[in-house]
Formats: C-alpha cells, structure tokens, sequence
C-alpha cells in the first residue's frame, strides 16, 4: 500500500510539474514575454553598466586615496627618523616610533631587516623577532600591489607600505655599498571610517540600481498591461465573437492610438461584414424565389406541353388522313399542299413539346454508356427555336467515331444546355458564332479521354470575378435573368461524372470551357 500511494504521489506531482513547465514554455512565446526579456535586458545594461563601471572607478580612487595617504604617512616618518638613522641612535628612532603610534587611524611601525629581524616597533613585544613568522604578515599577502619599488598591501581594514630603506651618502662613515637596501620600514593604517562610509556608498549605488531596475520594469509591467494587454484582449474578444457568427459585437478602446485606430479599423470591418450578410441573404432569398418560380414555371411548361402534344397528335392524325383521302380521289393540289403544311406545322408542335417534356423529366441518376456527339447533337435541337429566333450560328464539331463516356443521358444534356443557353445570353444577336468541338485528350492517367471545348464570340468572363463563375447565386446577367445556379449545377454534375470543367485562360475573345472526361471502353 505504501509503494502504490508514493507511485500515485510521483504520479501527480510529475503531472503538476508538467503542467508547470507547460504553461511556463507557452508564456516563452507570447510577444509580453519577448518585450518583457528585451526591456529586462536593457534596463540591466542601461543601469548596471553605468554602475558597474562607476564601482570601479571608486575602488580605483579609494585605493589610490588610501595608498597616498599612507605612502604620506610613511614619509613623514622617515623625515622624523633620516637623523636618529645616521647618527645611528636607536633610542630615538623608537621613541619616535612609538610617538607616531599614538596618532589616529596608525596601527603598527616597525622597521625590520631584509632577513626579517624587528629592529623597532610601536609594540616592543615583537623586537628583535623575525616578521616573517608574524600573523599580520602572512595576513598581508592577500592583497600586494607594487608602485615605484614601493609595496602596499591590504589586509581587512589596515593598509600596510613597506618603504625600503637605503643606504645613503650620509651612511657611508658606518656602513658601504651605496644604493643597498639595509632595512624595511613597515607603516600599518587602519581606515575603518573611510573603509566604512566608502562601503555603505557603495551598497546603497548597487541597493539603489537594483531598485530602480525592479522599479522600471515593475512600471513597464503595469504599462504594458494596462495600455496593451488588456487592449489586445478586448480585440481578440471581438475577433472570438466574429468567429461564433456574431456581427453586431463592437471593440470599443478609446484614443487615437495605434490600438484604438486597429479597434475602429475592425469595428468598420464587421461592419461591412454585416452589411454584406444582410445583402447576401437578400439576394439568397430573391434568389430561392426566382429559382422556385423558375421550378413552378418549368413544372407549368411541362403540363402546357403535355396538354398541347395531346390535341396536337390528334390534328396530325386527322390531317394525314384527310390528306389520304384527297390523294386517294385524286383532290385538288391546293388543298393537298395545304394539308402538308398543317401536317408539317404540327409536327412542328409535337416535336417541340415532345422537347419540353423530355427536358422537364425528373428522372433518377442512371449512369449508363452514351455518345457525346449525341447528347451535345440532341441538346443542340433543343435549343433550336431559340438559336433561331436570335439569329446565332452555331458550329458543332463532332468526334469522327463515337466518343462513349458513362454518365446520365439527362445531367449531361442539362449540362451542354446550360452551357449553350449562357452563349446566347453573351454574344450578340445576329452576329454571335458558338463553336463546340469534341476532341480526344490524355489529362486522364492510363485512360483515354475526351475534351469538349465551347467556345464564342461574346465579350468573355473579365479576370477579376473568374473565380467566382462557379460559387452559386453569383451571375452576371441583370435585372433578374439569372438565378446564380447554373454553373454551379453544371459543376457539380461534371465532378459527379468524373470529369472537370473549367474555363481557359486565354487572352483569346469570348468564353472558353473546357470539360473534360474519362473514355469508357465497357469495362464494369
């Protein structure tokens, strides 16, 4: 029980510490974080590479006040002692040592030899020792520094020079070998007061960076969450609220800031978006309607031409045989070719609605093996009475062979209707041309195919709305000609067959469609 509960504790912790982690390495990339880092790094420049030179500077003076000051006191000293010195009076020179010693700040004078004998010192304690077993020489030599043959070290709060002493021209009577080094004067200082104040300016330099570092950036936070944060919130609220569909939201950031104007900017862009709603859904709505008209006027048609095809094959009926009659009693050539004409007129009639009612059908999809040549030919005869009546020629030019697709007899034929009936509304009545040709194409991978091209003379599909030839409810026809659906059909009904369709572009004049589909060669 013990080893499962710790396994479910690890369990849950590493589960937290990923959360953590998580959470930190998503805040990484946020633009906060970046200008955060960025305004981190320039405040620690900014103030820490001023202060870090000026900490410098004053440990540089310090320590050049402090090794003057010394190197001052050292040579007061020697003045004081140059005469006992020569006249070789050791008396005197430790009276004055040790008369120098009750000044303030002085910790320790001595004078030793190169070998480190004390011969004087401000405590008698140590004469005639040797210094180099001393404590405070061996704390001396953390710090050495050496100007002009001279040495100064430092140890806690006491400075320390040690003055060689040389032999002279007035030491000649006693000793030889001028120029030689013979002793050492050893001048101890303590600076705690200096040392002191000069630390607690320098802790309060470095307190007083660090508090004005934390304080800018604390600033910048606050600025930068005010000013900016909360401002990008209210703009991404409103983008979340155009996303869920909701057209009237408003992003309202006073100012004339950079925010403020992106604010105003994505206030008129919804705007504009809900004006186009409201547009589209009307134009939707007028477009349902016409097309239901359309579809009531269609289904109409189809009864009117049922009505009519009946009487008309009735009048067709009797007027052959009366015409039989006539020719049987050897009749009048008048009436005989009277009667052709009625007979020819209606058969015009019957083949006419015969059309109407083939074309109105709603049949159901039934994919079976068709000629092109013959659905575009039959699609063409359809459409006669109308090419006529506008004064269009059009040019078919069919494959030399069958060319056999799979399809639906009807869809196509819907399909090349269309196409043909977008023709007529284009090009000019009296002076337009359609020309459509069949061809074989290899757009297909392994399979033959066929491409049919429709091309006219009208004033073509200008570039800028090519793309939206095929998206539904959009037409170029006005004053309510077009329902926006045909191409979209037509579309649809080419990829369900396979195939594309899609329009050239050329430079040549007029519309170019190319349709392009697979050859069926009776495999199932």
């Amino acid at each position: 029980m013990k080893t499962e509960t710790i396994y479910i504790i690890t369990l849950t912790m590493l589960g937290i510490v990923k959360k953590i982690i998580s959470k930190y390495l998503s805040s990484v990339y946020t633009l906060k974080f970046r200008i955060g880092f960025f305004a981190t790094i320039s405040l620690v420049l900014i103030v820490g590479g001023p202060l870090w030179f000026l900490v410098k500077q004053l440990d540089r003076n310090y320590e050049e006040f402090s090794s003057n000051m010394i190197e001052t006191t050292t040579n007061a000293l020697y003045q004081s002692i140059f005469e006992d010195l020569v006249i070789n009076n050791p008396a005197g020179i430790q009276k004055i040592i040790e008369n120098y010693a009750l000044q303030p700040n002085i910790e320790r004078l001595r004078i030793y030899r190169p070998n480190g004998e004390i011969l004087f010192s401000s405590h008698r304690d140590e004469i005639n020792k040797n210094i180099f077993s001393s404590e405070d020489y061996s704390a001396i030599s953390e710090r050495r520094f050496t100007e002009n043959n001279e040495t100064f070290f430092k140890f806690g709060n006491i400075y320390a020079h040690q003055h060689p002493l040389y032999i002279q021209k007035e030491c000649l009577p006693c000793h030889t070998n001028q120029g030689k080094t013979i002793a050492f004067m050893d001048v101890q200082v303590g600076l705690n007061n200096s040392e002191f104040l000069y630390a607690s300016i320098k802790r309060w330099l470095i307190a007083s960076a660090i508090f004005m570092v934390v304080l800018l950036w604390l600033v910048f936070n606050f600025m930068y969450e005010s000013q900016i944060e909360s401002r990008l919130k209210k703009i991404m609220g409103g983008f979340h609220a155009l996303a869920n569909g909701d057209l009237n939201y408003r992003v309202e950031i006073p100012g004339k800031h950079e925010l403020a104007r992106l604010a105003a900017e994505f206030n008129n862009t919804v705007k504009k978006l809900n004006v186009a709603k409201l547009k589209e859904e009307k134009l939707i709505e007028e477009n349902l309607a016409r097309a239901d008209r359309l579809i009531t006027m269609g289904e109409v048609a189809a009864e009117i031409a049922h009505e009519v095809n009946n009487p008309a094959g009735i009048i067709l009926t009797r007027a052959e045989l009366v015409k039989d009659e006539l020719q049987y009693k050897n009749g009048h050539t008048e009436s005989l070719e009277d009667l052709d004409i009625i007979i020819g007129q209606t058969e015009r009639i019957a083949e006419t609605t015969r059309r109407v009612l083939h074309y109105a059908r709603k049949l159901p999809q039934s994919f079976s093996a068709m000629d092109l040549n013959e659905v575009i030919q039959h699609s063409i005869n359809i459409l006669i009475p109308r090419i006529k009546k506008s004064g269009v020629q059009i040019t078919f030019t069919p494959l030399d062979k069958p060319a056999l697709v799979r399809g639906d007899f009807n869809q196509l034929e819907q399909v090349f209707c269309n196409l043909i009936n977008n023709s007529l509304d284009a090009v000019p009545p009296g002076k337009g041309s359609i020309f459509i040709d069949v061809k074989l194409c290899d757009t297909f991978e392994d399979v033959e195919g066929y491409c049919i091209v429709f091309r006219d003379n009208g004033p073509g599909i200008p570039a800028e709305i090519r793309e939206e030839i095929f998206t539904p409810f959009f037409t170029t026809k006005g004053d309510g000609k077009g329902t926006g659906l045909g191409m979209f059909i037509v579309r649809n009904i080419i990829n369900n067959h396979k195939g594309r369709i899609y329009l050239d572009d050329s430079q040549a004049n007029g519309a170019i469609f190319n349709i392009e589909l697979e050859a069926y060669h009776g495999e199932n």
